[in-house]
């Protein structure tokens, strides 16, 4: 079992408006996929004025909707853009806040789940030197493209939460963790579980 402090979750949904953007000047925002827009929204609001040491970036999926436009690109004998390219990978949506937000902090993007950003985050939060040390942590995905097999229709979605090991108020119980085959619904599992509408002490406890 770990325990970690989490601050408020910040949730942001497709089709919604996003206050935090509003930081990034607007050629700039335009040009940003929806999956970023949603992504980058929570990780600002969550981030507020925080003091943080490190960000954790987690998605199933990533921004999957670029990869396939540049494999049809390839296919069709055309040169794939660069620009395209650079911001389909894994990590394009943690390089894409450095920038717009002019922030240095050191950063990590995985493939995975949300309970595997909370892990990483503890993991990195117990081998630093410093005690009251914060990490932010943002999950956010999208349905892939319906020409996958694995193509589950979803809302896309991002959440975010500044979290320490000070004070916790959230235990999280590995025994009873498994990895999902859809990340999103473990995402969504936890965001209903963290807002009292649904029970989950299988694997999450609030302290």
């Amino acid at each position: 079992m770990i325990k970690l402090h989490m601050s408020d979750l910040i949730h942001s949904q497709a089709n919604s408006t996003y206050p935090a953007l509003e930081k990034i000047p607007a050629m700039q925002r335009r040009r940003l996929s929806a999956i970023a827009k949603i992504a980058l929204n929570s990780a600002i609001q969550a981030r507020a004025d925080e003091n943080i040491d490190y960000i954790i970036w987690v998605s199933q999926y990533g921004d999957e909707h670029k990869t396939l436009s540049i494999l049809k690109d390839v296919l069709q004998d055309q040169t794939p853009s660069p620009t395209q390219f650079s911001t389909s990978v894994h990590n394009a949506i943690s390089g894409l806040y450095s920038i717009l937000c002019q922030d240095a902090t050191p950063a990590t993007s995985l493939a995975g789940c949300w309970n595997d950003a909370l892990i990483e985050a503890y993991a990195w939060l117990k081998t630093c030197d410093h005690p009251d040390a914060r990490v932010l942590v943002v999950y956010y995905d999208e349905a892939l493209p319906p020409v996958y097999q694995d193509f589950q229709p979803f809302d896309a979605f991002s959440m975010a939460s500044v979290v320490s090991l000070g004070q916790p108020n959230i235990a999280i119980q590995l025994s009873s963790s498994s990895t999902p085959l859809y990340s999103f619904q473990e995402a969504q599992a936890f965001q209903a579980f963290w807002q009292g509408i649904e029970d989950s002490k299988r694997v999450w406890q609030k302290c």
